[in-house]
């Protein structure tokens, strides 16, 4: 495959021409048959950490068989995935549905199941289903979200600003889209949100230029940053009046796009770069809101193992600036990134699930080789607080929710994890379940190869484990997820593991 150029963002440099998916895919797996043990090799060449302490699991836990973040084969073949694994943690509350497209959000005590096509129109309930939890013992379907962007598929857009109760998403369509923002208000009455910028009291919203398949809040709630995967797209939209959306920034940063990342003072994006890595932008003429504004990279930084970075997190600890960034395949895992000198940003750990390591990639083929395109693959991360946190908790795929203790950022350790049962025989059920939906797994393995863990494979999933791609939210010594088969859930910290003291 030839190189392809990358364009750069307006009044940015020229980026290096960079092959796109299949020579990643090579390198990724030359890289993972190549490096072994506990010590991989950060951007900058400087050895890091990898491996990450198993969870100590206390009474009433139902652990895991095999490796850590496994579900063995066997456990599947003989129907023991059906049962779920918990460690430090228990199910207080499920509405399962018709399941989940990719990523959903949460806001108080209710849930927001996000959506992808064709199911956002054909479901029996279409559109994005909200769940009130406020009685945990009987969780409660209110309402569907039906308008241009929750009918075209929200993928990885539906997100939350806890701040001002807004919830907003993009029509992504079937892989990129944009061109259709939704916002509603949830702070009013979360069970039934109301959308803000309906045009003349219905449900229609006024078309714009943008790109959609990734989004983020900035931190003062007044922008919303969209990203396409096509292009290396991205738009940042005026929040301002939610109820008046407007684009103030449309540029092009690179071959392609994935999550964003925006920093407490929201003069910087940390835009995830595909195959791999983190590009910083200076996005302060976008936070002043200045005429013709214009992102200026200030780094860029990629990694050789991994593949398909998803998304940054910015955070500070001991007044360090860090950022949490999380790899979507190839088994990558979490890098935690030291940037406090920005234009160099440098691996100081990266965490990785025993069954991630290296010399397991034969072993997570043959569990996988049936399940879809995510494997046992991180996919969204979450901080308790984004000052001198002291957990993380991560929606990983076939491992499911994986929490860890990072008060040592050099040592962190695993306290507690659930992976939900796996819903075979319950495909039809689940047709708004991307992980249920057969074309999906079968689009990206054609467009990607499959991934170094997992090889193309065309047939029905065989519904062995639950995807679980969603960002967890912290409540006390509740988490508040959702997983594509098994919808909403609320999960409860058991034997202390929770909160950090």
């Amino acid at each position: 495959m030839r190189s392809l150029p990358r364009p750069a963002a307006s009044g940015a440099s020229p980026a290096r021409p960079r092959r796109w998916v299949a020579g990643a895919l090579a390198l990724a797996a030359v890289t993972l048959s190549l490096t072994a043990g506990g010590i991989e090799r950060a951007a900058a060449g400087a050895p890091v950490d990898t491996t990450v302490a198993p969870a100590d699991c206390g009474p009433g836990s139902a652990p895991e068989t095999g490796l850590q973040g496994q579900v063995p084969l066997s456990d599947r073949t003989s129907g023991r995935s059906q049962r779920g694994y918990e460690c430090n943690m228990e199910l207080i509350s499920r509405y399962q549905g018709q399941g989940q497209g990719t990523v959903g959000a949460s806001y108080g005590k209710c849930q927001y199941l996000g959506t992808i096509l064709p199911s956002a129109v054909t479901a029996k309930r279409p559109g994005v289903n909200v769940i009130d939890m406020s009685d945990p013992r009987n969780p409660k379907l209110t309402d569907s979200l039906r308008s241009p962007a929750t009918l075209a598929g929200t993928w990885e857009t539906l997100k939350v600003h806890e701040g001002r109760g807004l919830l907003a998403a993009v029509s992504v369509g079937a892989l990129t889209g944009g061109f259709f923002v939704s916002v509603y208000d949830i702070k009013t009455d979360c069970a039934h949100p109301r959308l803000l910028n309906g045009i003349r009291g219905t449900k229609l919203t006024m078309p714009g230029l943008f790109p959609g398949h990734e989004a983020s809040w900035s931190p003062d709630g007044r922008t919303y940053w969209t990203t396409g995967t096509v292009g290396g797209t991205i738009a940042a939209l005026d929040m301002t009046n939610p109820a008046s959306p407007r684009v103030v920034y449309n540029g092009i940063t690179g071959l392609a796009n994935h999550g964003v990342g925006v920093s407490p003072d929201g003069n910087r994006v940390y835009v995830a770069n595909m195959p791999t890595g983190i590009i910083t932008f200076d996005a302060s003429d976008v936070q002043r809101r200045k005429q013709q504004p214009q992102l200026r990279r200030v780094s860029e930084v990629s990694w050789p193992d991994g593949l398909v970075t998803q998304h940054a997190i910015p955070f500070t600890d001991r007044g360090r600036p860090y950022l949490v960034a999380v790899d979507e395949l190839g088994s990558g895992g979490v890098r935690i990134l030291d940037i406090s000198d920005e234009r160099k940003p440098a691996t100081v750990r990266q965490l990785k699930l025993e069954i991630n390591r290296p010399e397991h990639v034969k072993l997570r083929g043959a569990d996988n080789a049936k399940n879809g395109i995510f494997g046992y693959d991180s996919h969204y991360c979450t901080l308790d607080r984004p000052t001198d946190p002291t957990a993380l908790a991560c929606g990983w795929a076939q491992s499911g929710i994986r929490v860890f203790d990072i008060r040592d950022l050099k040592s962190p350790r695993e306290i507690a994890y659930f992976n939900p049962p796996a819903q075979v025989g319950k495909r039809d059920h689940l047709r708004n379940s991307a992980h249920a939906f057969v074309p999906f797994g079968a689009y990206f393995s054609d467009i990607l190869g499959g991934s170094p863990d997992t090889p193309p494979y065309f047939g029905e999933t065989d519904m062995t484990a639950d995807w679980c791609m969603s960002p967890p939210r912290f409540d006390g010594d509740r988490l508040w997820v959702s997983c594509d088969d098994n919808g909403a859930l609320l999960l409860r910290f058991t034997n202390n593991a929770y909160p950090l003291r």
